[in-house]
């Protein structure tokens, strides 16, 4: 069993301090804030939360990337977002006090500050900042779920995965290196893996990638980029 990290209440009020979420709101509320949160390890391909678990914390990412995944009732799943360093998640189910509503995995070995709700709570009942913050991200978070779900909806299978390449290496720490198989390349645009198979060979004829066991090499964004923005309907193989 791993245990959480006690980071040193000094650590992580620096950290929160740097966060535009709490931006402006008191020193006691950010100290009260910083002696109630914890370091939670999350290897790589470990579950933060499952959908449907009970919120009892809101999490922010320490280091690491963070998937929020969706699961349909009949199995099926869809990445719906990537949360990276600073991105808080899972606190919407604090104020909605309803059951999580996605699943959170990290991508790779990373940490998440784990924030506990009668601290969250705590905070945003004393700092209408905060309030108010959180309702920006809610917005902004909302426009990037509509684009998604426009990416889905009129865009074809070239195009989807052209998109979600192109996300991810904004995401990499090595550009150009994506650790990703074609299984999670297709949990994220909702086709089936040999539809993603069909269509990476084909880039990787072209020279626009590489590929391997659980990776993927961008080579060539311009064309991918190029794609994306393409009107022209190819259609699905």
């Amino acid at each position: 069993m791993i245990e959480d990290r006690n980071a040193g209440t000094a650590s992580i009020h620096q950290f929160l301090s740097c966060q535009p979420l709490f931006e402006g709101i008191s020193p006691s509320s950010l100290i009260g804030l910083a002696k109630a949160s914890r370091l939670k390890p999350a290897p790589k391909g470990s579950f933060i939360f499952f959908q449907g678990d009970p919120a009892d914390a809101a999490y922010m990412v320490w280091r690491g990337v963070i998937a929020i995944r969706l699961e349909n009732p009949d199995g099926r799943e869809l990445v719906i977002n990537d949360m990276s360093i600073g991105n808080c998640f899972g606190e919407l189910a604090l104020l909605t006090g309803e059951p999580r509503s996605t699943s959170a995995e990290a991508l790779v070995d990373s940490e998440v500050l784990l924030i506990p709700r009668f601290a969250f709570m705590a905070a945003l009942e004393q700092e209408p900042c905060l309030a108010l913050r959180l309702l920006e991200i809610t917005a902004r978070r909302l426009q990037n779920s509509s684009k998604r779900e426009e990416a889905l909806a009129f865009h074809d299978a070239e195009q989807r995965m052209a998109y979600q390449l192109l996300h991810l290496d904004e995401l990499a720490k090595d550009k150009g290196y994506l650790t990703l198989s074609q299984d999670e390349l297709a949990t994220r645009v909702g086709l089936t893996r040999q539809t993603v198979a069909t269509i990476l060979g084909r880039w990787r004829r072209s020279g626009w990638l590489l590929t391997g066991r659980g990776h993927i090499v961008v080579l060539n964004r311009r064309e991918l980029s190029l794609l994306v923005q393409s009107q022209e309907v190819y259609g699905e193989e």
